[in-house]
């Protein structure tokens, strides 16, 4: 059962990063490389309304109204498929007497912090585009998008590093 529920993640995760992706692309302009990700880093009010002066030269604004949107479903999707990946990795590849093993329920459990960093980062940058950037929100935008990265960043790490042990490890599992 819990395989399933991997599978439903690991199908939905993929096709909305995609349209996240077709949606975001008219947001890399000059300036703003990254597209929405620079806006969820611009941290100061300054930088979010010069992002937002040049989306609205180039005529995307709309195009981060719907990205955001989209993400909507998306904030929900990754933090579940690293849940059950790092969930998934720990029963059933690891062994129980792995270091990385220790740190699986905390992780995973922690993956799910992302939903809620994700959706205040997401209002904060709606209300930003509407009613004009603020310092607080800029910066509070800022730093729920660097937590959520930095834990999608050891999410990776982690399910990288048991796949690895795992490759060059002729030991069976449990």
């Amino acid at each position: 059962m819990r395989f399933l529920g991997w599978l439903f993640w690991a199908t939905l995760s993929p096709i909305l990063l995609l349209q996240l992706r077709g949606i975001g692309g008219p947001l890399e302009i000059p300036g703003v490389e990254w597209g929405i990700v620079s806006y969820e880093l611009a941290f100061t009010a300054e930088r979010a309304r010069e992002i937002l002066t040049l989306w609205q030269t180039a005529g995307v604004t709309e195009s981060a109204r719907v990205s955001l949107g989209v993400d909507g479903a998306f904030l929900v999707a990754y933090p579940m498929l690293f849940f059950t990946s790092i969930r998934l990795l720990r029963d059933y590849i690891m062994l129980k007497t792995d270091p990385l093993g220790a740190i699986a329920r905390v992780l995973s459990w922690s993956m799910l912090a992302c939903i809620p960093l994700d959706a205040l980062e997401n209002v904060l940058l709606w209300r930003m585009i509407a009613t004009g950037p603020t310092a607080a929100g800029a910066l509070l935008a800022g730093l729920a998008a660097s937590i959520k990265f930095l834990l999608v960043l050891l999410g990776i790490a982690w399910c990288l590093a048991v796949i690895g042990r795992r490759l060059t490890t002729r030991t069976p599992a449990h």
